[in-house]
């Protein structure tokens, strides 16, 4: 196998499982997000649902039932609920533009945010004021560079997400080791020619020389055996 040959093999193999790999991927976060959505699966402190209490007639017990919130998005003057919509969500608003998000579930909120708050110091500081009491060990916040990913600045987690978070697809491959361990003993080839019009007459020519001098040596010999047989016949008959 030709060096050109061998690399164009490898990034057609390399491309088949980098497409397969994300698309297992994408299906396994698809499987999750379908499973919580169809079975409720809630939680108590979500945003897009509430609590109800409801007491039986007796009154000796109270059962609580989810209640959809229903979210309305002032931005885009638009309102949804999570009971009918999984992809529901309203912008939750720390500084202009952060890029945070209200989501049906805890899973939706964070796949439907997206990084821009993390690439603004301003915008860092406002987040830790707000969970002050999540972050009292930290004490250092560096802003992310957008200089040093592939992925814009506005692009959701979820989107980062179905890219598996992976920057860059690194492929090393040698030729050298290749060739070495699987280098043929011996080789073998064949060579196939078209004649031409000059070729095919000089072959009938020779081979027609050919011909005639070994009809010239053999007829003579020919002719004698002949004579010796048709003499035999001749014999027997007479006897």
């Amino acid at each position: 196998m030709s060096r050109s040959l061998f690399d164009t093999q490898m990034d057609e193999i390399l491309s088949q499982f980098e497409n397969e790999t994300k698309t297992t991927f994408a299906h396994m976060l698809d499987f999750i997000r379908s499973t919580i959505q169809e079975n409720a699966l809630l939680y108590i402190n979500s945003e897009a649902w509430s609590l109800v209490s409801v007491e039986i007639d007796d009154k000796s017990d109270t059962n609580f039932l989810s209640v959809p919130v229903t979210l309305n998005n002032t931005q885009e003057n638009t309102s949804c609920s999570c009971a009918t919509l999984r992809t529901c969500r309203i912008p939750r608003q720390i500084s202009y533009n952060d890029g945070l998000v209200i989501g049906c579930h805890h899973l939706e909120t964070v796949l439907f945010s997206s990084l821009t708050c993390l690439y603004s110091v301003q915008c860092i500081k406002l987040l830790r004021s707000r969970f002050h009491t999540l972050m009292t060990t930290m004490d250092h916040f560096i802003k992310l560079d957008v200089h040093r990913t592939r992925f814009s600045v506005n692009d959701t987690i979820e989107k980062i997400a179905y890219e598996m978070f992976i920057e860059s697809w690194s492929n090393h491959t040698s030729y050298e080791r290749y060739f070495n361990s699987c280098s043929p003993s011996y080789c073998t080839y064949t060579y196939y020619q078209k004649s031409g019009p000059l070729e095919i007459l000089t072959t009938f020519l020779s081979a027609y020389g050919s011909l005639s001098i070994a009809v010239y040596f053999i007829v003579p010999y020919l002719i004698k055996i002949i004579k010796k047989i048709l003499i035999w016949f001749r014999i027997t008959q007479q006897q």
